[in-house]
């Protein structure tokens, strides 16, 4: 159900909250340190091989250190207080320059100007950048990416976050007119009965489940705002999700795990791609209406404990900390203990990757959903027993 070469064998620790604390305090101390106003932060060959220039965007730019940055202080785990703010105004032009952006990819969530738009928000709100956030949003409704990193789910759920901070109406109706684009795409898999998404997506089209490009997410964006949603539309989406997490799984007795597309491929353990992300979207559906769809949650679980850590890092998007993850989520969902201590277990190998792979790369990974600000993040989260993966359940 998984590849093993992309797994190590974990490191048996006995969980050490003052070691947490004090990597989550060197990597925000150092990731302060490293900052340079043009340069911003040490560009890592694993994001960006061989080149200097640093991103920009949310995903693995410098809008997602400073959010981790602002985050971590928000919550306490940091004294760290540099204002980011004049840096966050030229980034959106940068990126795009540099990404050679065009509309409507331009505006996405986590690769364009929504997420350092949004980010710019947080720290310095102004009318004016509300109103260019709104628009934003608004011209990427009908992306046909239909995905979280470009698409319309990313900028749904930011529209979600700013109803959340500023209580005004206008972003309750654009993502809920959100929400009916997005479901008036689905289509019927042939040969399978079930409802996804196409994704048409660098110069392709796809099926795709997880959590960054796929179904999981997309239902992620839309149950995390049920609130604002009518009964039927929620009862519609927890069925769908139920239903198609059923009907693609790779599963048996104890286990189960899913591929990348709905029409398969390698089975990988990871948040973009396979158990992790389907745990972490989809556990925000409630619990006890579907037995089936429960287990197939808890036994992903045990799929990515029985495959170990991955040996590609400690990060979140496909690394240690993102699987992780997946167990926060789990003890929240079902209040078993195991799941904090597994994913403590996760944090303490974690660690140990993130002290290796700056001695091997003489810096830091400056990143948050590839490097370690990510790690800082899920390492309070496990301290306090919170399931909130940075940028997706908190903002």
């Amino acid at each position: 159900m998984y590849e093993h070469a992309r797994h190590e064998p974990l490191v048996e620790q006995q969980w050490d909250e003052s070691r947490a604390r004090d990597a989550i305090e060197q990597i925000v101390r150092d990731a302060d340190a490293r900052f340079h106003s043009h340069r911003l932060w040490p560009a890592h060959p694993l994001d960006r091989p061989h080149a200097d220039r640093p991103f920009k965007m949310l995903y693995f730019g410098a809008a997602g250190v400073i959010w981790a940055l602002d985050y971590l202080h928000r919550v306490g785990a940091t004294n760290a207080t540099r204002d980011y703010s004049s840096t966050l105004a030229q980034l959106a032009t940068e990126n795009r320059a540099d990404l050679n952006l065009s509309e409507p990819d331009a505006f996405s969530y986590l690769m364009g100007d929504v997420g350092i738009q949004l980010m710019q928000w947080r720290l310095r709100s102004s009318d004016d950048l509300a109103d260019a956030i709104f628009r934003s949003i608004e011209l990427n409704v009908a992306n046909p990416a239909r995905e979280f990193m470009w698409g319309t789910p990313g900028t749904m759920l930011a529209a979600l976050f700013m109803h959340g901070f500023t209580g005004q109406d206008r972003w309750k109706e654009l993502y809920v007119k959100n929400v009916g684009q997005l479901l008036s795409e689905l289509v019927k898999v042939q040969g399978i009965d079930c409802y996804t998404w196409t994704q048409d997506l660098y110069g392709q089209t796809s099926l795709y489940l997880g959590a960054v490009h796929g179904f999981a997410a997309n239902i992620f964006s839309i149950i995390k705002g049920r609130e604002l949603l009518d009964a039927e539309t929620v009862s519609l989406v927890a069925q769908l999700a139920a239903d198609t997490l059923a009907r693609t799984a790779t599963a048996d007795d104890t286990c189960a795990n899913w591929p990348p597309d709905v029409r398969g491929g390698g089975l990988l353990v990871q948040h973009c791609h396979g158990a992790p992300g389907m745990i972490t979207c989809l556990a925000a559906v409630p619990a006890g209406t579907n037995q089936d769809f429960d287990r197939l949650l808890t036994n992903g679980g045990e799929l990515i404990w029985k495959a170990s850590p991955l040996s590609k890092g400690s990060n979140l998007c496909h690394g240690t900390a993102g699987n992780g993850y997946a167990f926060l989520k789990l003890h929240q969902r079902t209040g078993e203990s195991f799941w904090l201590a597994r994913a403590r277990a996760f944090a303490m190998h974690a660690i140990g990757q993130w002290e290796r792979h700056t001695r091997q790369y003489g810096h830091m990974r400056y990143s948050l959903w590839t490097g370690d600000l990510g790690l800082a993040v899920y390492l309070w989260d496990c301290i306090h027993g919170n399931a909130s993966f940075p940028t997706m359940d908190v903002f």
